[in-house]
């Protein structure tokens, strides 16, 4: 379980910070009059222009930090909140770290689970519910604050005059309200939708499986595009093999939409194809012709009212 944890990690959450360290141990141990050497020196130098989720020291260490500290706190908080929980407690010790752990790893992609969440504390499920929805948060931070290449923009997103990507925790509070007040609609109207679909089941007092926290860690979960689920008791499937066909398209619609959100309106000219590059220096070639011909025709005509 450890090792899975660990690949969890590494594939997902920290593969920005675990590439960066496979490039510098591989550099450190190239002899220096390699060409090898030099290239793993030049992509960690600008690692922007070699590759979208290899970011420069400073934000790799930032994103680190801030993995380390999310999955730490939620770890935490699976380990002491269900202290006297049968449903977890009837683990050793051991086992049960271990199954924290990956449960902090899964709860950003994965979708696996370790204990029964239906059964495991309120707040557990609540800190599960909150890091679904932040997943992408810390990446998302790393890719915009290093979103340059040779003073140009890697992606071009929606300016935003507020935001400084040099202030550090200024920059990132400015970027998690906006992003927060970004997606918590498209979350909220989901919600409200399958809650409308499914009210005749939300009211039934005869199945308590049903109701508007389950169907928020759903619609969560399908945003985040996780897959953690409080399910349904009477079968082993997710709580929305339980909905109708509407609240499933919803979902569906949720799926779709988190997995899109925080994507670069466009892509700018430090991206292009070896066409669009011939294209634009064809065009600058032409401006500069443009130009010159300008400059002579005013030459001329400067010397003619003379």
């Amino acid at each position: 379980m450890i090792f899975m944890s660990f690949m969890a990690y590494a594939g997902n959450t920290c593969y920005p910070c675990l590439l960066r360290f496979v490039i510098w141990a591989v550099c450190k141990l190239t002899p220096r009059n390699s060409s090898t050497k030099e290239a793993l020196e030049f992509m960690l130098k600008h690692p922007r222009r070699c590759y979208t989720l290899l970011f420069p020291s400073r934000p790799t260490w930032n994103l680190f930090g801030i993995l380390f500290a999310l999955n730490f706190v939620d770890i935490l908080l699976i380990i002491v909140l269900d202290l006297h929980n049968p449903a977890v407690n009837n683990l050793p010790i051991g086992p049960r770290i271990a199954a924290a752990i990956f449960q902090g790893a899964s709860s950003r992609h994965t979708g696996t689970a370790s204990f029964n969440f239906a059964d495991v504390n309120p707040a557990v499920q609540f800190s599960l519910l909150v890091m679904m929805y932040i997943s992408v948060f810390p990446i998302a931070i790393a890719v915009r604050a290093s979103n340059t290449y040779e003073e140009k923009s890697l992606g071009m997103y929606q300016p935003d005059s507020d935001t400084d990507e040099n202030r550090g925790a200024s920059y990132v509070l400015t970027h998690m309200q906006n992003q927060l007040s970004f997606d918590l609609w498209y979350i909220f109207l989901g919600i409200f939708c399958i809650a409308i679909a499914e009210a005749d089941k939300i009211v039934d007092d005869a199945d308590p499986a049903f109701a508007v926290f389950p169907i928020f860690f759903e619609v969560v979960s399908a945003y985040g595009n996780v897959g953690l689920s409080l399910g349904h008791p009477s079968n082993l499937t997710s709580l929305s093999g339980h909905f109708s066909v509407f609240s499933k398209l919803v979902i569906c619609a949720m799926m779709i939409r988190g997995r899109h959100r925080g994507l670069p309106y466009q892509l700018d000219r430090a991206i292009m194809l070896p066409n669009e590059r011939d294209n634009e220096n064809e065009g600058s070639q032409h401006a500069a012709r443009s130009e010159i011909a300008a400059g002579d025709d005013r030459k001329m005509k400067r010397f003619h009212t003379q």
